[in-house]
């Protein structure tokens, strides 16, 4: 070891004992080297030297330094190969090549192998060895600012998704090697948004910090973290012999995070759903292995939250579809392939039609008709539920307007709002100009809402359905009692009326408990003075109870299933003269299970 006086060439955050590593066999350039740096400085620099990559290697895993200078032919590597050794075991120290070549492009060769500069060997002063240093130390470290924005998330410091894929194609071909495993874990925040939208994106940030620091707890230093945005984050465990070590960092997750979080002092409590997969058990591709901790993560969800969940074939097969409904959904609208189906709302005290129901059907050129059941979700989780239900409330607003013009009486028509459609902002305004457009009043538009969403956003909800309402479009409940129904929801949002749903009426009136549900369920309503509308209403039992109880209105298969535009016109005249339709309706085998 060597230590030499330094100059005042380097800037204030330099003016430090510089520790450079002289990787030279050479006795003659590293005397010649030492000698040189010698005569330019005046403060301390500490020159260590190896005269070989082995000794390199094992300076480089013992402490840190400012920078390499070496020779690349070593007894132990030569050329380019003595670079890639040094890169391997430090990426952030700066490297200067010593090479005879004044070739610039044997120069540009070492600047793409992952060299910072060079040094002639014997044209070379002390002042511009040091200065070329300097500038090797400044360039590498604008490198590494540039890699942080780039490679790493800026809220958590965890890797990005960018160096997650690059991190996961490294683990795949290092597992392929030593025939080990790669778990890939993908994991998402249960409820996180109700978090932003209660407490505000700031309270989320923090709560996404302490999150990323919980998870770096719960895995080995040599595993990667990131975040891919939002609430989710991704995992890669290496060198897994079983399954079971995955699974048990999974539970160590979902421990780790039960303790709460206080955020902006309040005290909070997270879960998380998590979708394991492995390579190559499951799958050798990347894309493909996302796909698969993506669906296993759903799977958990579906399951009831806080859990994990490997993923199986039937996943695969599961996430194959939803993949092409997506793909197919984009072009459903362009393509003419949605279509609207009616159901009738009829008044129990005088068996008049007060409304009808639009829902939405969809019948693909290969695929046949899908289910609402199947591609509802698929648009909600992509977003495509904001066009789509635009093309619903345009169309709907369309039909009663024709109706209108043909002297048919309709009532309202009912058409169901998502969540997703509420978060831009603009669905008051939206909802407003397309009745205009269609020159519906707002009389005869009625807007169903789920109990999910009064959760999710409380205060920006509320504002919109009051602004709705003043416009005097009908607000429903649907679903009523399905989901996290609450007396404090029912009187804070001005509402109409609700919906009792289906689950409780199928079973009418043998069932003692949907008995006394519905009647509850009654009883709230008329307390509040709300009306009431019972969901799918199939036999003369269910209709004589919910007669007697005095339920006001009821919709279901007893009085017509979901009709297309043409029929239900011919259902709506046949009744008002006094005919009974027959009318078989649309697919009704296929419909009913998801009307």
């Amino acid at each position: 070891m060597t230590i030499i006086e330094s100059t005042p060439l380097l800037p204030a955050r330099l003016q430090k004992q510089l520790r450079l590593l002289l990787v030279e066999d050479n006795p003659g350039d590293e005397l010649l080297f030492r000698a040189l740096i010698g005569e330019a400085t005046q403060k301390t620099v500490c020159v260590e030297g190896a005269q070989s990559m082995a000794a390199a290697t094992r300076k480089l895993a013992g402490a840190p330094y400012d920078a390499i200078i070496t020779d690349l032919d070593l007894p132990d590597s030569e050329g380019l190969e003595t670079l890639s050794a040094l890169l391997a075991v430090t990426k952030t120290t700066p490297i200067v090549v010593l090479t005879h070549c004044e070739d610039e492009d044997f120069a540009l060769e070492l600047l793409k192998h992952g060299a910072e500069d060079y040094l002639v060997k014997g044209r070379s002063e002390g002042p511009l060895i040091l200065k070329t240093i300097r500038y090797a130390i400044e360039r590498k470290e604008a490198e590494q600012h540039f890699l942080q924005l780039s490679y790493y998330d800026k809220l958590t410091g965890l890797a990005n998704r960018e160096l997650f894929r690059d991190r996961l194609r490294q683990a795949m071909v290092r597992a392929t090697r030593s025939a080990q495993l790669v778990a890939v874990l993908f994991l998402d925040l249960d409820r996180f948004k109700a978090v932003n939208d209660t407490l505000g994106h700031l309270a989320g940030d923090e709560l996404l910090v302490e999150v990323a620091v919980r998870l770096q707890g719960c895995v080995r230093k040599a595993d990667t973290i990131a975040r891919l945005g939002g609430d989710e984050f991704t995992i890669v465990l290496e060198d897994i012999d079983h399954p079971s070590f995955a699974e048990a960092i999974c539970r160590k997750i979902i421990e780790a995070l039960q303790a709460p979080i206080t955020v902006q002092r309040h005290e909070l409590y997270v879960t998380t759903s998590i979708g394991v997969t492995f390579f190559p058990t499951d799958d050798v591709d990347l894309n493909g292995l996302l796909r698969n901790a993506d669906a296993a993560m759903y799977r958990a969800k579906d399951q009831g939250r806080n859990k994990y969940h490997l993923f199986t074939a039937d996943l695969g097969a599961e996430a194959v579809r939803r993949m092409t409904i997506e793909a197919a959904l984009r072009h459903a609208i362009d393509r003419n392939e949605l279509f609207l189906c009616y159901q009738p709302k009829i008044e129990l005290k005088t068996g008049a039609v007060i409304g009808a129901e639009a829902l939405l059907r969809w019948r693909h050129p290969e695929l046949g008709l899908i289910a609402p059941a199947q591609f509802i979700p698929v648009a909600e989780e992509t977003g495509l539920i904001v066009p789509v239900g635009a093309w619903v409330l345009r169309q709907a607003c369309a039909d009663a307007r024709r109706w209108h013009n043909l002297g048919i009486s309709v009532g309202r028509v009912a058409v169901n709002l998502s969540a997703r459609q509420f978060r831009g902002g603009d669905l008051c305004e939206f909802v407003r100009t397309t009745t205009a457009a269609a020159g519906l009043e707002p009389a005869f538009l009625e807007l169903e809402i789920t109990e999910s969403l009064l959760m999710e956003d409380t205060t920006a909800s509320c504002a919109a359905l009051s602004e709705l309402k003043n416009q005097g479009f009908g607000i429903y409940l649907d679903d009523f009692g399905t989901g996290y129904s609450s007396l404090a929801y029912l009187k804070k949002f001005q509402l109409d009326g609700l919906k009792i749903d289906r689950s409780f009426i199928r079973d009418l009136p043998t069932d003692s408990d949907d008995e006394a549900i519905t009647r509850a369920i009654l009883a709230l309503s008329q307390a509040l003075h709300l009306k009431v509308v019972a969901e799918g209403v199939e036999t003369v039992e269910q209709h004589r109870f919910l007669q007697k109880v005095g339920c006001g209105a009821v919709q279901g298969y007893f009085y017509s299933r979901p009709l297309v535009y043409d029929e239900f016109m011919a259902w709506l005249i046949a009744r008002e003269s006094g005919q009974k339709s027959d009318s078989p309706g649309f697919e009704e085998t296929e419909l009913r299970v998801a009307s």
